[in-house]
């Protein structure tokens, strides 16, 4: 829906630690982000605007100090700047801006302003000791040693700089962290290469490669007691042979000079299949004791319990560490009982007064009835996407769960399902788990169930309850197949870490960047992640009772960055296939824009572009209120959708010219683009399912949810195109992967317009898009906004980065440097600068 920027202008560009316009920057704060949250602070410190050498200094009264941890490995020549004021001191009382090169334990003045410089003047000072070329522990300070809380010590502009390259040249071994195999028939061999590169500084001297065993064999190897040179690899081939229908999995080390990541271990996996690519029964195994020391939701709660009447830590659903292998199997139908009259509700946030007092449907879960699978530990939902029903408000999302054993469960097995609600007819998404113990005669245990997290601006719900259920053993259709398939869901995951071995993987880096850049408020955090070099980074799954026990099956909604994801990579798809689709006229296709004549010269290129020049009001987001959510939001079917998109604006400027944010206009192009597809293909084809879902999505291993989109509530299911979409982060990092680095190609073939897609991703100088009519350089094109970060990144160049926005505070941006950095929120804050920056430490994003 509406994005809701807050002027995107004093959001995104007011990023933390901002780098000085030259190369050679290695870190620096102005403090013009208006906070010092990058610091640790003791006493009373803040930022200040009423002694600043820009808008914005650190203010530090009485005895309070700053002090934050630097690195200048990799630097040689360093040198460290900073500015300081002071306003009332008196005799013996001062401020110091100084540094340290071995971690705090010994301080150098870098300037001091004593008692009659105290009039508000900044001096600045510099230093450039020899300790602190490449040196991992360098420390900045501000502090004041005033004796009254009237005593005021200002500190401003730190500027850390160096020459590239540092006095140690390193070597630095680089490896996907995992080699997955997926599903390999019996008796037969795979083969996989990995590639081993030195992004380093100096020569890479790989030693001796261990730790493979039967059925994984190394069958070639370039790499070992090999010299690697700087930017240059080897190749390690390894074969996967399985003999018995099991899981398997082993490591492989890798010896070299690389001082900080010696040995590399690379995980390597597999399951042996009777039917290449078939599921294999003993998936994913468990090893624990079965000794569970539980608290909450034991056997008792769930056999004999009542409703609780409050919620519990979300570890409570969580796979447990001595969980053990399960003795059941379920497959088949799960219903529940009283869901419209039972559980609890705790309202957080209700912007638009959905419920008060009184009950209400919104209150309560739908009707829940619903097949699932189990293969191995694992157990999955039959469908997946939204689930349309009968409920007023509320449609179920179901993602995979786990299955257990523990010991105090009485011979039941135990099971627990990601599961969200979905608003009918919207996108915002309630995540919430639900657990219950189960045999395989059909015996179950009542179903617990909490919400306690979203990603949703304008209503923030707690939900809990204990109803009875029934399980009905019985064989689903094509369960075989769809064991199959999830197996390969899970094995064709990109590899991901825990957002915290960012730190580890490449030391200096500042995780808060990423996690809270300008220091968004974490509590409104869904999701964060950064993909670097093939490795998913991610982060967040926090609820208000503790973090969420499946974040890799977490569900978000996309609001407008579908814009991008479906209707710009959809326009460019059609233009690869038939050239001129961006020409193709509005009108031609879709009968409710015919009838006046404003969409007769307006084209799919100028829809997308949001450039239509039909308008109310140029000024920035202005259309985009309530009439749009009356007339295009709340419509359920395509009639009224469409009628509202096509003769809600007159004609105000030539279509092209002039941009102008209109969902409608994407729902238009999305009607287009359906229409011009069946003229083409045949009138059984549909725009999502058949171009997206067919020939991109499953080609690049996007999950079952990634596959589903919002359509209206009718005959014509019109896909919205322009919100509706939901993802998992694994969905994330592969679509910003296959339209960033690898360049909208599947297998070497373009998938996407080459021209189009350049535009779009920013790497056509010649086409940069439209302005943004807000104060700082903003552009839009092909469906991806655009922010121009030169002077933030330190380029000598026009840097623009590609970025993808929903409602709420949803931020997707992919640099130049093929990394992408993530952000699902909903406090309607779209900050993503400092991450960038971040980024640009790591490796060069400059244009």
């Amino acid at each position: 829906m509406r994005l809701l920027f807050k002027l995107i202008a004093g959001l995104i560009v007011s990023g933390g630690t901002a780098a000085q316009a030259y190369a050679d920057t290695i870190f620096s704060d102005d403090f013009e982000t208006g906070t010092v949250s990058a610091w640790t602070t003791t006493g009373t410190v803040g930022a200040s605007t009423s002694k600043a050498i820009g808008t914005y200094s650190m203010r530090l009264r009485g005895t309070a100090s700053g002090t934050i941890n630097l690195s200048s490995v990799g630097y040689s020549n360093v040198s460290i700047s900073m500015s300081l004021a002071a306003t009332s001191l008196e005799n013996n009382d001062d401020c110091y801006a100084e540094f340290s090169t071995d971690g705090g334990s010994n301080w150098s003045i870098v300037t001091q302003v004593s008692n009659g410089q105290d009039n508000g003047t900044f001096y600045s000072g510099s230093a450039s000791p020899a300790s602190a070329e490449d040196n991992a522990n360098l420390v900045a300070r501000f502090r004041g040693t005033g004796g009254t809380t009237g005593d005021y010590c200002y500190g401003d502009n730190v500027l850390l700089s160096g020459d590239l390259g540092g006095i140690n040249p390193a070597p630095e071994i680089d490896a996907p962290v995992s080699l997955a195999f997926g599903n390999v028939q019996t008796g037969t061999t795979d083969n996989s290469v990995l590639t081993v590169s030195n992004s380093g500084d100096a020569n890479l001297s790989i030693g001796s490669i261990s730790g493979l065993a039967t059925p994984f064999t190394i069958t070639s190897d370039s790499c070992s007691n090999q010299t690697v040179s700087p930017l240059a690899s080897c190749a390690i081939g390894v074969s996967f042979s399985p003999t018995s229908e099991i899981f398997y999995s082993d490591s492989l080390s890798i010896l070299s000079n690389d001082a900080d990541e010696n040995p590399l271990v690379v995980n390597v996996s597999g399951t042996g299949s009777s039917t290449g690519g078939g599921p294999v029964d003993n998936y994913d195994p468990l090893s624990g004791s079965g000794n569970v020391a539980r608290s909450e939701l034991g056997y008792s709660v769930l056999m004999n319990g009542t409703d609780p009447g409050q919620l519990v830590n979300m570890s409570a659903f969580a796979l447990p560490v001595e969980a053990a292998q399960p003795s059941h199997n379920f497959e088949g139908r799960l219903v529940l009982q009283g869901e419209a009259t039972g559980g609890g509700f705790d309202e957080q946030k209700d912007t638009f007064r959905y419920t008060g007092n009184s009950d209400t449907t919104r209150k309560h879960l739908p009707e829940f009835d619903f097949d699932f699978v189990q293969t191995g530990t694992h157990i999955f939902p039959v469908e997946r996407g939204a689930i349309a029903s009968s409920h007023p408000e509320w449609e179920y999302i179901f993602s995979p769960g786990r299955v257990w054993q523990e010991n105090n469960d009485f011979g039941y097995s135990r099971v627990s399902i990601p599961f969200a609600l979905m608003q009918k007819n919207a996108n915002c998404v309630h995540n919430g788990a639900m657990s219950f113990l189960f045999k395989d005669d059909g015996s179950v245990s009542k179903v617990s169930y909490q919400i306690s997290a979203e990603t949703c601006l304008y209503f923030k719900v707690d939900m809990w309850g204990l109803l009875d259920a029934t399980y009905t053993p019985a064989s689903v259709s094509n369960a075989t197949a769809l064991k199959a398939d999830y197996q390969a869901e899970v094995a064709n995951r990109m590899p991901r870490k825990p957002f915290s071995d960012l730190a580890s993987d490449y030391p200096g880096v500042d995780l808060s960047a990423f996690s809270a850049p300008n220091s968004t408020d974490p509590t409104h955090v869904t999701l964060y992640g950064f993909v670097i070099n093939g490795t998913h980074y991610s982060g967040g799954c926090e609820t208000r009772n503790g973090p969420y026990p499946f974040c890799e099956a977490m569900v978000v909604p996309s609001y407008s960055a579908a814009k991008s994801t479906f209707g710009g990579v959809a326009s460019m798809r059609l233009e690869q296939k038939y050239p001129g689709t961006f020409s193709t006229v509005i009108s031609n296709y879709v009968p409710a824009c015919a009838a006046d004549g404003n969409w007769s010269d307006v084209t799919v290129h100028n829809a997308l572009d949001m450039a239509t020049g039909n308008y109310g009001s140029g000024l920035y987001l202005s259309d985009e209120g309530r009439s749009h959510t009356n007339g295009l939001f709340l419509s359920e079917d395509h009639a009224s959708k469409i009628n509202y998109s096509c003769t809600q604006y007159s004609r105000k400027s030539a279509p092209g010219t002039k941009w102008v944010y209109h969902t409608s206009d994407t729902y238009i192009l999305g009607r287009t683009l359906n229409e011009y597809l069946k003229a083409t293909e045949g009138s059984t084809k549909d725009i999502f399912a058949d171009t997206i879902v067919e020939e991109l999505w499953k080609p690049i291993n996007l999950s079952p949810t990634a596959q589903f989109t919002r359509r209206t509530y009718d005959s014509v299911a019109q896909p919205f195109t322009g919100w509706g979409l939901m993802w998992m982060a694994d969905d994330v990092a592969k679509i910003t992967n296959f339209l960033n680095v690898d360049d909208g190609q599947i297998g070497g073939q373009a998938m996407l317009d080459p021209t189009q897609l350049s535009a779009a991703m920013q790497k056509d100088i010649n086409d940069r898009g439209l302005d943004i009519p807000i104060a700082d350089p903003f552009k839009y094109n092909n469906g991806m906004w655009a922010h121009e970060v030169s002077s933030s990144l330190g380029c000598a160049n026009n840097t623009w980065i590609p970025f993808m926005s929903g409602y709420g505070g949803i931020t997707i941006v992919m640099m130049p440097n093929d990394t992408t950095y993530y952000m699902f929120s909903d406090d309607d804050t779209y900050f993503w600068l400092d991450a960038a920056i971040e980024s640009n430490s790591i490796s060069n994003a400059c244009q």
